[in-house]
């Protein structure tokens, strides 16, 4: 784990690293909030004396920012494009997806935001390939968590799995009145796959947007 003095910024290097915020300690459990970004660029080739994408001209990747949540009262759920789930600013859960980049165009990627950090009991934070690219060997993703205390925490998705589209990115726990982001940078073949590893419980179909 790397501090950057510059731009006040915690990276998390290796899968395992993570930082601690005690709300105790902070502005207030119940007004702390937490924003997360997902960005990600295609990688480019050279090939034949040109730079050619990688993924042709026809489709451009769309990776999906999503979570599998859990609350303190035992609420459950999956917030995601994919379904069309995008959460709720005022109502429980508290964590809201702001939109579905379909290209990576977008000047600020997609957002999440949790409100009230201090309800939940794990969130799992996931980069899913919808199309346009068959792992993230093709892209560059980066995951940013910009906490309303100051606190900035960046971590990459830098070590790729072969021919598996599903990331889980990060994990959120809550323990003790300690909020410990960790980097995770796991890969799987698909959500159920990921959803075994770290024990939801969910009942999986497919779906399309």
């Amino acid at each position: 784990m790397k501090i950057s003095e510059k731009v006040m910024t915690i990276k998390l290097e290796k899968s395992g690293d993570s930082h601690k915020i005690n709300l105790d300690k902070s502005e207030g459990a119940e007004s702390l909030r937490v924003h997360v970004n997902l960005d990600w660029e295609e990688l480019k080739k050279k090939e034949g004396g040109f730079f050619k994408k990688v993924f042709g001209s026809k489709s451009s990747p769309d990776l999906d920012l999503g979570c599998m949540y859990e609350m303190k009262n035992g609420q459950k759920g999956v917030i995601q494009p994919l379904g069309g789930n995008f959460g709720s600013k005022i109502n429980s859960p508290y964590i809201f997806l702001d939109k579905d980049d379909r290209t990576g165009s977008s000047s600020d990627g997609e957002n999440m935001y949790l409100f009230r950090p201090d309800l939940i009991k794990k969130v799992m934070f996931f980069s899913f390939i919808y199309e346009g690219a068959d792992d993230f060997q093709s892209v560059r993703g980066r995951m940013f968590f910009k906490i309303s205390n100051g606190e900035e925490v960046y971590l990459e998705l830098n070590n790729p799995d072969g021919n598996r589209s599903f990331c889980a990115a990060a994990l959120i726990e809550n323990i003790d009145s300690q909020i410990t982001i960790v980097k995770e940078e796991k890969y799987f073949g698909d959500h159920q796959a990921a959803d075994a590893n770290y024990g939801f419980g969910f009942r999986w179909q497919y779906g399309n947007k």
